[in-house]
């Protein structure tokens, strides 16, 4: 079955890892204030634990909103302009032809209800507070929670104060984590004073606490505190900051202190990383003579233990982050160091590298592999593009960076941020001809898929003379091959026949399969429009046959086109194969807009083979995905009428009440069960039809260590027991977690205890048989 978990994850609430404890009366005080209020900000210095306040309180009240509750994490948006970009991501919005981002987010929102959460605002006050006088505006059933450093200042906003934690609950988080860190602890009588003067000194900052619990691994709790007062001394006045800052800086100073010389140096080094990185580009861009690359690992596991770097174990590999506070402390030792140039050039370097492979590479097999590659780094390429874009004389870093993006602008529909990012690039002039070439290819593109076709056949044609004066033939055809499409769309058959007639001898000559089937592509969908088509058809399973094995957007194009040609001419068993191959495609890709065109065709397929029921619910899904967002295959006016005959025949054939039904069905079931149903697979079950996780998924040795985790021992333990290193048994661990889908080594436990019960009274039956 198709994987289509992807449309259920954007902007969901985050699950917590951690115990909450506290905020009974914040949380109280959010849900009072929006009986009344459209838009509460919570206020408060980093670290105070306004985002898990708002989780709560978001989720608390998630029965109340009928269209559910979205969450939109801004630390990692730093232009303004991206603002809507952002948001329209929460809700799996496609950056559409002819629609401005914002304009498809107020369009989306118009009629929902529901409570969307901004976390994060304080670097983007002015156009957050823009964005929220809009959709309040615009959208009377919408409620916003923001969290922010300050307040937004707009008519409609109610401010709540996040305060530390009281003592009581100080002391409780602190005990807490300590126990977590160091098995055995526990407030006592004994060191009651000393956990409430360590908790009073830090002011009751969650962050602050949760950092100190965690020197609990390395020093008594004695000297814990005593450190801590020597620190303040250090810190006492004349930082001129507010005094809770002075406080979680405290903090943070203090664990800088703790590090080692090697890790203090990589934190630095890693604060040029923007929403995340892996190993190996903390390799690449932080070693050098001082930092060796073999040793990098281990300082960075260093920096995990120290609850300075978060991992984020994905299904493909293992990612990292720092909190925003610690980023920005080590950006700050960075800029002391004199050493931040040189660094953000390192990491500009590593993302041009890996543009440059992923470039190349995404026009072949690994296409769908190389678009999740490029998603994940989205916030890194916008940093790098940003520096060499407002760097003097690095600007042609910035120029080549961009135009080798087309898997991230084309691939995740970010047309509208490719093109903001290409002007911005080419009136710097800067890069070698053929580095503006493929700059100008990706501008085209952007602007033909956003319907300026006249603008892209100008640029088209330009990208493709700067090209060739650079020598780079793949990047001229790209463009050429792609200017003959555009004057096919614009009317101009004579022009595109030219432009493939110029082509034909070059592409054979450097036998590139992508251009090649392009090519085919092109001659069969003007065959299509000039009303041949089985001349249509043959082309596009020539492109078909042509195009690497495994590239997916280009071959789901070509597979639309061949269930029209199919449906067309009757061959509708044809034509709903190739139609599910191609959903199966764009489902991959994560093209939104593509598939809910495909489910409205395979909508038409359905009513041609009088299954009228399955007509009406996917016009209805179709359209339920499509509201505010694109015009069914971009307003085509002929295929606008072939969508309004086959409801006609649908409502005919079940009644009005009976269609009515279904269509609303449709409307409400999701994206997961749509495509289900389009491709004819069974319903995709619910999280409540979820099964319970068991052992069963987990190898030999990860059942080995389950046992371990289930006998109260610790990873360093686990490790000596089976004669591995600690490393080995932290990545067991981590896999036991991922394969179970459990967020705690208790789960695991539990789930143990579990199945030896089961598995006891097995046994014990089938001995107490054995005696009778």
């Amino acid at each position: 079955m198709v994987d289509i978990s992807w449309s259920l994850r954007r902007g969901e609430l985050p699950s917590e890892t951690t115990s909450f404890i506290g905020r009974a009366r914040e949380i109280e005080d959010v849900r009072t204030l929006f009986e009344s209020a459209r838009m509460v900000t919570l206020l408060g210095p980093g670290g105070v634990g306004k985002t898990r306040i708002a989780v709560r309180a978001a989720a608390s009240l998630a029965g109340s909103f009928r269209d559910g509750v979205r969450m939109v994490e801004l630390a990692g948006v730093k232009d303004g302009e991206l603002l809507p970009h952002a948001v329209g991501s929460a809700f799996g919005l496609p950056e559409v032809a002819g629609r401005s981002p914002l304009d498809a987010v107020v369009e989306f929102l118009r009629e929902e209800q529901s409570l969307l959460i901004l976390d994060t605002c304080e670097h983007l006050v002015d156009s957050c507070a823009l964005l929220a006088e809009i959709l309040l505006t615009s959208c009377p059933g919408l409620r916003l929670l923001l969290t922010s450093r300050q307040t937004l200042d707009v008519p409609a906003e109610h401010t709540l104060a996040v305060a530390p934690l009281e003592r009581d609950d100080s002391v409780r988080l602190f005990t807490e984590r300590a126990v977590a860190v160091r098995p055995g602890f526990a407030l006592t009588a004994e060191n009651e004073a000393q956990v409430t003067a360590l908790c009073r000194r830090l002011d009751g900052i969650p962050l602050a606490l949760e950092l100190a619990a965690v020197r609990l691994r390395a020093l008594p709790l004695d000297q814990v505190l005593r450190r801590l007062e020597d620190r303040f001394r250090a810190l006492g006045g004349g930082r001129g900051s507010h005094p809770r800052h002075q406080t979680l800086r405290t903090a943070i100073d203090w664990s800088h202190d703790l590090c080692t010389p090697e890790e203090r140096t990589l934190w630095a080094r890693l604060s040029v990383f923007a929403g995340g990185f892996d190993l190996s580009g903390a390799e690449q861009v932080c070693a050098d003579e001082d930092l060796d690359a073999y040793d990098i690992v281990d300082h960075l596991i260093g920096l995990v233990d120290k609850s300075l770097v978060i991992r984020d174990e994905s299904e493909d590999d293992d990612r990292y982050r720092m909190l925003d506070t610690i980023r920005e402390y080590g950006f700050e030792r960075l800029a002391e160091s004199g050493d931040g140039e040189r660094v953000v050039r390192r990491h500009r370097d590593h993302y041009l590298r890996l543009a440059r492979e992923g470039g190349l590479a995404w026009f072949g097999p690994e296409q769908a592999a190389w678009t999740d590659r490029f998603d994940r780094e989205v916030d890194n390429f916008r940093a790098a593009m940003e520096w060499s874009l407002s760097t003097p004389g690095e600007e042609e870093g910035g120029v080549a960076l961009c135009g080798l993006l087309l898997g991230l602008w084309v691939g995740r529909g970010r047309v509208v941020e490719g093109i903001r990012w290409g002007d911005r690039a080419v009136v710097t002039g800067a890069g070698e001809p053929a580095e503006r070439g493929l700059l100008g290819f990706q501008r085209a593109l952007c602007r033909a898929l956003t319907g300026d076709r006249q603008r892209a056949v100008e640029i088209f044609t330009e990208a493709a003379e700067l090209s060739a004066e650079g020598g780079d033939q793949r990047g001229r055809l790209l463009s050429l091959t792609h200017l003959s499409g555009t004057y096919q769309h614009l009317d101009r058959p004579d022009d595109a026949r030219r432009v493939e007639e110029q082509c034909e001898p070059m592409l054979h000559a450097l036998k590139d399969s992508y251009l090649l089937g392009m090519h085919y592509r092109n001659q069969g969908a003007r065959q299509f429009l000039l009303g041949d088509p089985r001349a249509a058809e043959l082309l596009m399973l020539r492109a078909v046959d042509t195009l690497p094995l495994g590239e997916v957007w280009l071959t789901s194009v070509n597979r639309l086109y061949l269930t029209l040609v199919r449906l067309v001419s009757g061959d509708l068993g044809g034509a709903l194969e190739e139609g599910r191959r191609a959903l199966r495609g764009m489902t991959r890709i994560q093209d939104f807009v593509a598939v809910s065109n495909l489910l409205s065709i395979l909508s038409w397929v359905a009513a041609a083979q009088e299954r009228f029921a399955d007509t009406a619910t996917l016009c209805g899904a179709a359209e339920d995905i499509r509201r505010g967002i694109a015009p069914l295959m971009m307003g085509d006016p002929a295929l606008a009428a072939l969508d309004q005959q086959s409801r006609a025949a649908a409502q005919q054939a079940l009644g009005d009440a009976e269609f009515d039904r279904r269509y609303a069905d449709g409307e409400h079931m999701g994206l997961p069960s749509a495509v289900a149903l389009a491709l004819g697979e069974p319903p995709v079950a619910g999280p409540e039809d979820a099964l319970t996780p068991t052992l069963d998924a987990l190898t030999r040795r990860e059942r080995e260590v389950a046992a371990l985790i289930h006998q109260g021992l610790s990873n360093r333990q686990i490790a000596e027991r089976l004669v591995v290193s600690k490393r080995t048994a932290d990545a067991h661990v981590e896999h036991i977690l991922a394969k179970l889908g459990v967020a705690s080594r208790g789960e695991i436990a539990a789930l143990v205890r579990a199945e030896s019960g089961n598995s006891g009274a097995e046994n014990g039956s089938s001995r107490t048989a054995t005696r009778t």
